[in-house]
């Protein structure tokens, strides 16, 4: 089992006809086993760092009936309702149901339905247990691998939803993601290799760190060691990166410290009946506070989110502030840095954490081909100007815009490219309402080549596009009459 630890990010996209890969879990997986975590231990989750949990998306319609028909079926209803509401009526015509399936030692990958625009697009798959069985004591689902094949260069992501009815036979997930080429029309295929089943349960007995250092006061007083893992920094080339990613760097490197708390093997239980999760040492380091914990046996039992939670406000949660592997004699160890500085404040806040425990694994391989075959409602507009963005010049080709996405083409300056090749594309377009409010975009993505890059975002949630009053592409804003 691969480590599950504390949304998509910006997706760059370069080569032409690849098969994308999706082999590691994702920050929306991430996400994913923190929601449920809060939920069950009853918290509401609180926004730590500016980001959305939850990808937009857009619900499915039959080729017969219309979408608000099958809406009215009630099951889609409830998955695409609870994730954005109302704006669900932006996108009743975007849809299709697609119902193509595969079975494999028991259980049935379907395809369930599609949405999408030209470039950007969202797919609902879902497991099927057969034989009389359910999910109901399966808390979170890993694929080995899930490949999605198409045509083109892109990037996607998928998570597991929340179930109504979660002792029933299925489970059910989101794909979504963005292509360089136009995907509606064209066939693809999903494919999964085999699936683990993993519990998520709360220790009845948990770790207490206050009460813990409370009654030994030896680990608030420990003699600290260098950070072996905090390397000089040295970006080599400053020239291949963007001022973005160099920013990166430099806040990755700040937040690593330079001082750690020592190994004190001290293998601290911090649930009954787990002889492989443990606390080797606990205290504060530079006004912080840093947890270790030792997994020996990561492949059957892991720890999932591990955070505080403020005892007199539960909307109060402090996730870690960073977080770092480190090796010492063959053994992994996770450090974990909080934000609390010292014992009058850690007495306000709870350790919350959860065993991620490996259920079983069902072996073999699901594939599904489909197609693509929902209504592309993209509108094209021809733009032929030149704008400047981080510096350089460019011309706006065309923008395609949908309720979903928007996406912008751009032809290089030749001069400028060959004086500067490397392109600062991030957070460089924007869509502003006409009621004044700015769109943020759950996603986006760059692709470039020697003469023309093309940008991509991904809207949290479906608009209304007849409600946009203006576009910002670098210095040029693109009024929407």
């Amino acid at each position: 089992m691969k480590k599950i630890h504390g949304l998509l990010d910006d997706i760059v996209m370069e080569d032409e006809n690849l098969d994308i890969v999706e082999t590691n879990l994702s920050k929306e997986e991430k996400n994913r086993i923190m929601e449920m975590t809060l939920n069950k231990a009853g918290l509401k989750r609180k926004s730590l760092f500016g980001r959305k949990s939850i990808l937009p998306l857009a619900a499915a319609m039959t080729l017969v009936l219309s979408f608000a028909a099958v809406f009215a079926q009630g099951g889609l209803s409830n998955i695409y309702y609870k994730l954005f509401g109302d704006s669900t009526r932006y996108v009743t015509e975007m849809g299709t149901v697609i119902d193509e399936s595969s079975s494999t030692n028991g259980i049935t990958l379907n395809v369930a339905s599609m949405l999408g625009d030209e470039n950007t697009f969202y797919i609902i798959f879902e497991l099927i247990k057969e034989n009389g069985e359910s999910f109901e004591n399966s808390d979170y689902i890993y694929f080995d691998k899930l490949y999605l094949e198409l045509n083109s260069s892109g990037g996607y992501t998928w998570y597991q939803i929340e179930d109504d009815d979660n002792k029933d036979n299925i489970a059910t997930f989101i794909l979504a993601g963005n292509t360089k080429k136009k995907v509606a029309g064209n066939k693809l295929t999903l494919r999964a290799i085999d699936i683990t089943e993993y519990s998520i349960d709360e220790p009845a007995s948990k770790f207490d760190p206050y009460s813990f250092l409370s009654n030994n006061p030896d680990y608030l007083q420990q003699g600290f060691v260098k950070n072996l893992e905090k390397s000089t920094m040295d970006t080599g080339n400053a020239d291949e990166y963007s001022q973005e990613e160099l920013k990166k760097i430099e806040e990755m490197y700040r937040l690593t410290p330079n001082f750690v708390l020592p190994w004190k093997y001290s293998n601290i239980p911090m649930a009954d009946g787990i002889n492989e999760i443990f606390i080797d040492n606990i205290g504060f380091v530079e006004n912080k506070l840093c947890i270790r914990i030792t997994e020996s046996n990561s492949q059957d039992n892991s720890i999932g989110e591990i955070y505080f939670v403020n005892a007199d406000n539960t909307e109060d949660i402090l996730s870690n502030e960073f977080m770092f592997t480190e090796e010492k004699n063959d053994v992994k160890y996770y450090y974990y840095i909080f934000d609390i500085k010292d014992m009058e404040e850690l007495e306000n806040y709870k350790l919350y954490y959860d065993i991620v425990r490996k259920m079983n694994t069902t072996s073999g391989e699901w594939k599904v081909t489909f197609k693509a075959d929902y209504k592309n409602m993209t509108e094209t507009r021809r733009i032929d100007k030149e704008v400047t963005i981080d510096g350089k010049r460019y011309t706006v080709k065309n923008i395609k815009i949908s309720p979903i996405a928007l996406n912008v083409e751009l032809k290089n300056n030749l001069s400028d490219n060959f004086d500067e090749p490397i392109h600062n594309l991030y957070r460089k377009v924007s869509v502003v309402m006409k009621d004044g409010s700015i769109i943020e975009p759950s996603s986006s993505g760059a692709s470039t080549n020697a003469f023309g890059a093309s940008i991509n975002l991904t809207l949290e949630k479906p608009i209304n596009t007849a409600e946009i009053g203006k576009i910002i592409i670098g210095d040029m804003e693109i009024i929407n009459d």
